[in-house]
């Protein structure tokens, strides 16, 4: 055992004060106190139709006298802090509380067994423990619930609801934490509990068995009979409280699970879907205490030099998949470095998975690509049948990467999400292959992957990475990063390839080139705030960012990288012309982005079949005759500035 995760009835009343529980216990199935009935103090939703945590802790003070600086806890965080030594807890366990200090997310890991918790356990010494969850939200997870589905979980009592969504009236709400959605629900008074009071027996797997040998000897009854046989009419009367609460959601299928789903009759006439038995909150907290597992498609620089270091920073699985039979023995042989250019940090990466065919998709909490346009349309169609609750994060350098996946993936459990890669990931040093090995990245002090929030069907469980900052709009930011950061790396590209530069930070110094990479960064910055409305300060930050980005001397990268490719970089609505356009449209200055439109017109690289094309339509058509051929609608007002 290497994780624990615990989960427990609640609400209780258990308090710890300088390292020992105090007072006597209050158990979630103790009688509530009259004069102990309290409010719901946090954002939590709750019927009133039992004692919540504030109610219990008044309940404790009236037996214990006040609990002063004391902890209040739940059952199974006694339990984690028996193992650890830690006291912790989750908000979600504490039902209606909002007390402060030792919070954490249900699947955050509090500490590791100790050595008197591992005597008291069994468990390992140094076996990580999470916070763990409730019950009812262990359960849920039990059953594989994705966003909108609905739920029943059957035991002594039962509970129906739906994952995520919005409060609904009358229901209780619990709102997400950490990666796990909102809960909307009833609790019945009835269930398994109930049943064996009917027949005067003890909840076990034998007692359920011989119910089901009874419903199978009564012949003529059934759910739709008029024939009352005992059995029969049990079910009758447990399925009406369920088909009660059914009504006050969405129709759609409903998922079973818990020791009354083990009772087929029970989930045939539910009309619901078997997903587990008795054992359903187990497996939910099992599932949980697992760390989740992303599947990175492309074990390039950026794939392992970013999104894997992100999501390993957090506690993630990684899966690399890469068709390059080479890069996957490579990896299979051991482990890479990335080294940190600002800082020198050298973070040696080992726990991950790569395979060339192997995919893991089913077992995937999350997937990302980094591919290149070429790679990126030709996995789309091998995944256009993928149907289940999942996100896609694309890390591309593509204009419209999302689009591209959503001609082929049309589910709409699948989120598919584009990311803008602001980290540089460069090539290693000869010094650093030969200490590290040859799939070292130099990456730039980095961290954070700016993601189309509007596209995500799992947003709790994406926010939850450090780093992986979910914004809404993001078309819109989209267009800022181009029109800035690209539009500063165009101008000094292209100019610096004019000069001679073989590296890109030394042209990003060149004093007259630094004053027209500036200006191109005030005259977009300018057009962007006309347009969008974005803070003058805030994008003239942006704008120095992206300069002192490319003059950073430790990150070597070839100009020739950063040129390639100048059709598409002369397009209508990329770096160059679009904020040139959006300059004209508001009568804003905007010369120093011509210069840099006249320094691309002009590259020439031997190497780059997209240059020699571009040079061809120059010499066939003159400059203008060529911008007019690869940006089709451009403002006829620049034909002053080039010539017919």
């Amino acid at each position: 055992v290497v994780r624990v995760g615990i989960t427990g009835h609640g609400p209780s009343a258990i308090v710890i004060r300088n390292g020992e529980v105090i007072g006597s216990n209050i158990s979630w199935f103790d009688d509530s106190l009259e004069g102990c009935e309290r409010e719901v103090t946090n954002d939590h939703i709750l019927t009133s139709s039992r004692a919540w945590v504030p109610s219990r802790l008044a309940q404790w003070e009236k037996k214990n006298g006040p609990m002063g600086d004391g902890v209040p806890v739940q059952l199974k965080d006694l339990y984690n802090w028996e193992l650890t030594g830690v006291v912790g807890r989750d908000t979600r366990s504490m039902r209606g509380y909002s007390g402060e200090g030792n919070f954490f997310y249900p699947d955050e890991v509090i500490g590791r067994v100790n050595t008197a918790g591992s005597k008291t356990s069994g468990i390992s010494i140094g076996a990580e423990v999470i916070c763990g969850c409730d019950d009812l939200t262990a359960g849920v997870l039990g059953l594989n619930a994705n966003q909108g589905d609905l739920f029943n979980l059957a035991n002594t009592s039962e509970h129906v609801g739906l994952v995520g969504g919005e409060p609904i009236e009358g229901l209780s709400w619990l709102p997400p934490i950490g990666r796990l959605p909102s809960l909307c629900y009833l609790s019945t008074s009835t269930g398994g509990k109930t049943l064996a009071e009917k027949f005067n027996v003890q909840p076990s797997a034998e007692a359920v068995k011989n119910f089901i040998s009874q419903l199978e000897n009564e012949k003529n009854s059934g759910i739709s009979s008029d024939v009352k046989g005992q059995a029969w009419e049990a079910i009758r009367e447990l399925n009406q409280p369920i088909k009660v609460a059914r009504n006050m959601f969405p129709s759609g299928e409903m998922l079973i699970g818990g020791g009354l789903a083990l009772i087929p009759q029970i989930v045939e006439s539910r009309g619901a879907i078997l997903r587990a038995g008795q054992e359903v909150s187990v497996l939910g907290v099992a599932k949980l205490a697992q760390r989740p597992l992303a599947v990175i498609f492309g074990a390039g620089k950026v794939g392992r030099g970013f999104l894997a270091q992100l999501l390993l920073r957090s506690g993630w699985r990684i899966h690399f998949v890469d068709s390059n039979l080479e890069l996957v023995k490579a990896l299979k042989d051991g482990s890479y470095a990335i080294s940190n250019l600002a800082t020198g940090e050298v973070d040696v990466i080992s726990e991950y998975t790569v395979s060339s065919d192997e995919w893991r998709l089913q077992e995937a909490s999350l997937i990302l690509t980094s591919l290149g346009a070429n790679g990126l349309a030709n996995w789309a169609q091998s995944v256009g049948d993928f149907d289940r609750e999942i996100d896609i994060i694309l890390a591309e350098n593509h204009p419209a990467p999302a689009k591209l996946v959503r001609e082929h993936i049309t589910s709409s459990k699948v989120g598919v999400a584009q990311a803008q890669v602001l980290r540089s990931c460069i090539e290693p040093t000869a010094q650093q292959v030969a200490e590290f090995g040859h799939l070292t990245v130099q990456v730039q002090d980095h961290w954070t992957l700016p993601l189309d929030a509007d596209a995500l069907t799992q947003p709790e469980l994406v926010s939850c990475v450090p780093g992986f900052e979910a914004k809404p709009n993001f078309a819109v930011e989209l267009t800022r990063k181009l029109y800035t950061y690209n539009a500063i790396n165009a101008a000094v590209c292209y100019l610096g390839a004019e000069r001679g530069y073989v590296w890109l930070s030394d042209a990003a110094n060149d004093s007259e080139i630094t004053d027209l990479a500036t200006q191109v960064g005030v005259e977009s910055s300018a057009a962007l705030v006309a347009e969008f409305g974005f803070d003058e300060d805030e994008q003239r930050d942006w704008s120095g960012m992206a300069l002192a980005k490319y003059q950073d001397v430790t990150i070597r990268d070839p100009i020739e990288r950063n040129a390639r490719d100048p059709i598409r970089k002369l397009g209508l609505h990329d770096r160059i012309l679009g904020p040139l356009h959006l300059c004209i449209k508001h009568g804003l200055p905007h010369d120093s982005l011509i210069q840099t439109m006249k320094s691309a017109l002009n590259y020439r690289e031997p190497g780059d079949p997209a240059a020699i094309q571009l040079g061809t339509f120059v010499d066939e058509f003159g400059t203008w005759g060529a911008l007019q051929k690869v940006a089709l609608g451009i403002d006829e007002s620049l034909a002053n500035y080039l010539g017919k």
